[in-house]
């Protein structure tokens, strides 16, 4: 079974990220297949390189990153959530002038339509908010 997943919830403000990516991982053991994990509103907060995690905290920006580079499952970022919620990829930066960017190279820029498409293309969508 193809999977899409949906993560709507803040880094560390829900148990979201723990949740999805634990999910993801119960998936593939199972042997499905996880196509795209799409990070939209305060979700995308999930992307950012500049999280430092205390010792005991789950990791997901680098959990997510491990994951992605693993089992070959895309990680998209909703561009415009980012942009309001200052998650900037490298091609924004430039364009908007901006410093830097703060996404962690794993992760990349994208619009809904990229969403759309990949659920249409899956046997199931979960979202986790």
């Amino acid at each position: 079974m193809n999977i899409n997943v949906l993560v709507t919830g803040g880094l560390y403000s829900t148990q979201c990220a723990y949740s999805a990516w634990r999910f993801c991982r119960a998936a593939i053991e199972a042997g499905h297949k996880i196509s795209q994990v799409f990070f939209y509103q305060d979700g995308v907060s999930q992307s950012t390189n500049l999280s430092v995690p205390l010792a005991d905290e789950f990791d997901a920006v680098n959990q997510w990153a491990e994951f992605s580079a693993q089992h070959g499952c895309e990680l998209v970022v909703c561009v415009s959530a980012g942009e309001r919620r200052g998650v900037i990829g490298a091609e924004q930066a430039g364009e908007f002038g901006l410093p830097g960017s703060n996404m962690h190279a794993a992760f990349r820029v994208e619009g809904l339509g990229v969403l759309q498409a990949a659920s249409l293309e899956a046997d199931r969508m979960v979202t986790f908010k």
